[in-house]
């Protein structure tokens, strides 16, 4: 009997040599915390962006404020070791320094306050927390940007779709409706026609002349050569008694002969519609100008409260333009600029006009890829993108979980603030920082994150 041949692959090394796989964790969390830096010097990111933001913190009278120095992380106050056997969390003990101004006899006051504990990391990207070694998992999600579907299809009518996704904020869904319309839903709300949020964006867009010229090309013809096929730009007026013929985005039809005869020697149109999306929806939604829009948008957001210009105003810019509220994010802004060719500036986090006047061409150009907008060579190659590929998909790191939920113990803390120094207004004895803020709003969200939430595991 022939002896069978040992071979032993064990002697092998690896092919390639292993990364480290919890680099990432290491880094991001580093990056948060800014333990080396020096209290002062540190960069606007992580748990020192969290505080510029919510800070300063005025009362409702204005008469009062209290200001962010900054934030100081002292060592922990029990080894590792210690901490696993009587069950406590090894972390760092967290002191904002703040100072208070009160602006009646200009007393400024400032002392630093304990508002929790900050978990440590050690080794391989654990926690010890109550005793336990936990980790924070690494989130998988759509990426903010912008991203095109296909949201349904029947037969040969295929309704294209658009999402302009922030990384914090409302969610933007463009749709285009069975009556050829182009319309938005903003957070799951009833549907408008875009053009009323276009008109609100931005005042330059306001009237439907100015929204007409940026989707398709117009030019100025004379009376003999106008024919019943093309569409106003402007509205087409009578030049003796001022009487409109035709309206804005309106097309000539049977009032060409009423034109003919009339003393208008030139007109703006419209001479030939690839794709009517527009002039559907301009017929649809009943504005003239970028005020009337800001209303019609703050009435159908709000339906229960009375129609006010100022508040309508207010709100918009409060949900778009305010970067506390709403920012894309720098891989937002990125994903924005990379899909429509633009070179908005990178540190610009909220939403802008040119944003969303590309979004809606370039579903128009999904709909017929020869359309031109606008101008005769402005042609664009679109796309539909796979929601599930892992380029349309972000990381969400340990640095922006914890953010996240920090933030909203922050805004917590805040309003307690507001709350103490109207009360605290009243009396005459002197205000102290202490008295003003309570630290348990942000050790609570610290102690959630960190020990019940549902990314942190127990390691096994």
């Amino acid at each position: 009997m022939a002896l069978s041949t040992v071979r032993n692959f064990g002697k092998v090394g690896d092919a390639v040599e292993i990364s480290d796989l919890v680099a990432i964790q290491r880094k991001s969390y580093d990056n948060f915390l800014q333990v080396n830096a020096k209290p002062t010097k540190r960069a606007c990111m992580g748990l020192e962006s969290l505080f510029r933001e919510i800070f300063p913190i005025e009362s409702y009278d204005k008469s009062m404020r209290l200001d962010f120095l900054h934030y100081e992380l002292e060592n922990p106050r029990h080894a590792p070791m210690r901490c696993r056997q009587l069950r406590l969390t090894y972390g760092y003990p967290l002191k904002i320094s703040c100072m208070l101004t009160v602006k009646e006899g200009q007393d400024i006051a400032e002392q630093a306050i304990y508002i929790g504990e900050i978990p440590v990391m050690i080794g391989g990207g654990e926690f010890i927390i109550n005793g336990a070694e936990r980790v924070i998992v690494s989130q998988l999600h759509r990426s903010p940007g912008v991203d095109f579907v296909i949201e349904s299809k029947e037969g040969d009518r295929i309704l294209h779709g658009g999402r302009i996704i922030p990384e914090r904020g409302s969610w933007i869904e463009i749709n285009v409706t069975k009556k050829d319309l182009l319309t938005v839903k903003i957070d799951q709300s009833s549907k408008i026609p875009s053009t009323i949020l276009l008109r609100a964006v931005a005042a330059d867009y306001g009237d439907t002349e100015a929204i007409l010229r940026l989707f398709y090309p117009t030019k100025i013809v004379t009376r003999a050569k106008l024919t019943s096929s093309m569409w106003a730009v402007g509205p087409i007026a009578d030049k003796k008694t001022g009487e409109i013929i035709v309206k804005s985005a309106a097309q000539i039809g049977d009032q060409l002969a009423v034109i003919q005869q009339s003393k208008i020697s030139k007109v703006e149109v419209i001479e030939h519609v690839e794709d009517p999306i527009i002039l559907n929806t301009l017929a649809e939604d009943d504005c003239q100008s970028h005020d009337q829009a800001l209303l019609k948008f703050y009435m159908r957001m709000r339906p229960g409260n009375p129609p006010n210009q100022e508040k309508a105003r207010t709100f918009f810019e409060e949900k778009f333009s305010d970067s506390n509220r709403y920012r894309l994010g720098k891989v937002g802004r990125f994903r924005l600029n990379r899909k429509f060719g633009t070179k908005i500036d990178p540190n610009e986090m909220t939403l802008q006009a040119e944003d969303f006047i590309n979004t809606m061409k370039y579903i128009m150009a999904l709909r017929n890829p020869k359309v031109t907008t606008g101008k005769q060579d402005d042609q664009i190659k679109a796309d539909i993108d796979d929601i599930d590929h892992l380029g349309n998909r972000k990381v969400r790191t340990i640095d922006e979980l914890a953010g996240d939920e920090i933030r909203k113990g922050l805004l917590k803390l805040r309003k307690t603030v507001q709350e103490r120094m109207s009360m605290a207004g009243g009396s005459e004895e002197p205000i102290r920082v202490a008295d003003l803020v309570n630290s348990r709003s942000v050790s609570s969200s610290i102690n959630y994150f960190f020990g019940r939430g549902e990314l942190s595991q127990i390691v096994d």
